[in-house]
C-alpha cells in the first residue's frame, strides 16, 4: 500500500499524479459529446441497456460507433481475429 511506503501526503500526490497521467492518455484517444434524444427514444434505449445490464451511455456509444464505421467503412476496415482466414 502507498501509505506504507509514503506519508500519506506523499501518497495522495502519488495517486493523484498517477489518475491524472491516466486521464491524459486515456482522453488522447476518447473524446465526450452530448447527445438529445425524444423521451420515447431514450427509454427505448435505457431499456435495451438495462437488459443487456450495460449503462444507458455505454450502449450508445457503442451504437454511434457502430453506425460510423459503416458510414465509413475505408477509415474502419474490419478487424480481422487470430484464427480467421484472411
Amino acid at each position: 500500500m502507498l501509505t506504507a511506503m509514503y506519508p500519506l501526503k506523499e501518497a495522495k500526490i502519488l495517486m493523484s499524479q498517477s489518475i491524472g497521467s491516466y486521464m491524459a492518455k486515456f482522453s488522447d484517444v476518447t473524446k465526450r459529446t452530448t447527445i438529445t434524444l425524444p423521451k420515447e427514444v431514450f427509454e427505448s434505449l435505457e431499456e435495451w441497456a438495462d437488459g443487456e445490464g450495460r449503462p444507458t451511455a455505454n450502449l450508445a456509444a457503442f451504437l454511434v460507433e457502430v453506425a460510423v464505421r459503416i458510414k465509413y467503412p475505408d477509415r474502419f476496415p474490419p478487424k480481422i481475429k487470430s484464427g480467421e482466414p484472411q
